[in-house]
This record gives C-alpha cells, sequence and structure tokens, in this order.
C-alpha cells in the first residue's frame, strides 16, 4: 500500500512539475503598430489598403519562445486604398454589411527559429477556407513582431471580382501582415 501511495505521490509531483514548465500565456497584440495590408490588380491600375484595427492574440509559452496558437480579427470596412469610392466599393462586393469581420484561427504551427508555419481557418464574406501560410517571428526586447504574407482568391470565398468599366479586377488578394505583441 505504502509502494502504491508513493507512486501516485510521485506521479503527482511531475504532473504538477511538467505543468508548470509548459505554462501557457495569452498575449495581445499592440494596436498602435500592427498593420494588415491587402493588394489587387486591374489592368488600369493596382492598388494597396491598409487596417490598423487589427485584433489578435497568441498562446505562447511563459518565455514567449515558443508560439502554440493565434487568431486575428480585421473589420472589412477598416482597410484604407486612399480611395474612398474604390474601399466603399469592396465593402459592397464583400457585403461588408452583412459578414463584417475577416478572422483567422490557427489550427497548428511549426516553429524553427524565427521561421513559424502555420495552417489554420481564414473566415472571409462567412466562408470558412483551410490555408498555410509562412512567417516571420522576431523578438525584441520584451516584443514579438511575426510578419508574413499569403495570398487568397476572392472567388475561393464567393465574391465575384469587383469591376470598373466593365473589366474585371484580378481574382487575387495578396495579403501582408506586420503584427506586434
Amino acid at each position: 500500500m505504502k509502494k502504491l501511495l508513493m507512486i501516485f505521490v510521485c506521479i503527482f509531483i511531475f504532473l504538477v512539475t511538467n505543468a508548470q514548465t509548459k505554462s501557457q500565456v495569452k498575449v495581445f497584440n499592440d494596436k498602435k503598430k500592427s498593420v494588415i495590408t491587402y493588394a489587387m490588380h486591374h489592368p488600369l491600375h493596382s492598388w494597396n489598403a491598409e487596417s490598423k484595427e487589427v485584433m489578435s492574440i497568441i498562446l505562447c509559452d511563459d518565455q514567449k519562445k515558443n508560439i502554440s496558437q493565434v487568431a486575428v480579427s480585421a473589420k472589412v470596412a477598416s482597410f484604407d486604398s486612399q480611395n474612398a469610392n474604390r474601399d466603399s466599393h469592396m465593402i459592397e462586393v464583400t457585403e461588408a454589411l452583412k459578414y463584417p469581420n475577416i478572422t483567422f484561427k490557427s489550427t497548428a504551427i511549426k516553429q524553427q527559429g524565427d521561421q513559424l508555419s502555420v495552417k489554420g481557418t481564414l473566415n472571409f464574406h462567412g466562408v470558412d477556407q483551410e490555408i498555410s501560410f509562412n512567417a516571420i517571428k522576431k523578438i525584441v526586447k520584451d516584443e514579438i513582431e511575426i510578419t508574413g504574407n499569403l495570398e487568397v482568391t476572392m472567388t475561393q470565398f464567393n465574391i465575384e471580382p469587383p469591376s470598373l468599366i466593365g473589366i474585371d479586377t484580378d481574382d487575387d488578394i495578396k495579403i501582408a501582415f506586420d503584427i506586434f505583441y
């Protein structure tokens, strides 16, 4: 009986100690510095739009070295291309009043040094798509900066590309992000 009790005590101590070394912390992004941009092309011109209204959270170890999860959200209407007519048209085309947010939630993150391979679900226009992309993580003092880019198409999210003078834009949307935690 004493041996059995000692085994249970040892297992309990191991589990408690192991849980403490693997503690996770939630870190929210710095909203003043974080930005997401998108780039699109029409045969007559190309443009970029950016949103500084990014909300994000990461789950990482208490030393902020290993990231295990990330979630990001931005309002469609928050993207500014420096052309109010174009921005209004994009809000209309993407039905931003019905689907106001673009969200991403990771399902897997592999980290090797400062390189991240991220997989997850991107929700845009009410449609979930599994995507993957690479990112770079930099740590300066107590701040984490994650940068990267990815490319999606409007039609994979059931959005018809907008048109100008009867000519559609390219289907591709190039997305870049620079998020600070």
